[in-house]
């Protein structure tokens, strides 16, 4: 993932090689359609701070009092701040400018790495994550966590298809998903470990 990350960084964005974006860009214009403008608006919002900081909030107090699960809460709530954390971090490392022509208006900040596909894969990641903690039939496991994975590529799909963002974007957010999704829960598994919480 890192060499992935790395490899788009240096080659597509800090050298400007368009190819990629351009080839995929053309592709997609022939499926564009008002209703399917209307179908990725809907998954995009998904993707968006104003779905799942809540969601992180919810879920953070769902493990805290209901479950009285400290290590699961503290888990959720560290990711979901430092995720907003990295991307910002990361984004003002390369500033890369947005696509010229984008489907939906008011889309501000930087174009790399996909937030919404960094925000949507950490999401579904740590969904899974919880999921196979549980006590959940190994079936169930296996049949939510690829549904969680493909809703969280509808979601990184759509903001292509907006022309939000360019598609070594929604790569590059994905790979930096997995990779800080891991280390987090690596880090924070040894503390709640070493604190017997």
């Amino acid at each position: 993932m890192l060499l992935v990350f790395w490899w788009i960084a240096d080659e597509i964005v800090l050298e400007k090689e368009t190819r990629f974006d351009a080839f995929i860009f053309q592709k997609l214009s022939f499926f564009t359609s008002p209703f399917t403008t209307r179908l990725m608006i809907f998954f995009t919002f998904f993707g968006s701070s104003m779905f799942l900081r809540p969601t992180y909030t919810l879920l953070t107090a769902y493990f805290l009092f209901f479950k009285k699960n400290i290590g699961m809460s503290l888990k959720i709530a560290v990711i979901g701040i430092s995720t907003s954390v990295v991307l910002n971090f990361v984004k003002d490392i390369f500033k890369r400018s947005r696509p010229i022509d984008p489907l939906i208006p008011n889309v501000g900040g930087f174009s790399f790495p996909s937030g919404h596909s960094f925000s949507a894969f950490t999401f579904a990641g740590l969904i899974i994550y919880i999921l196979w903690q549980s006590n959940v039939k190994k079936g169930w496991k296996y049949l939510w966590s690829i549904l969680l994975i493909l809703f969280a590529a509808c979601i990184a799909f759509s903001r292509v298809y907006l022309r939000v963002h360019y598609p070594s974007d929604i790569i590059a957010g994905f790979c930096l998903s997995i990779l800080w999704l891991s280390l987090s829960l690596w880090v924070l598994s040894k503390i709640t470990a070493r604190f017997n919480i």
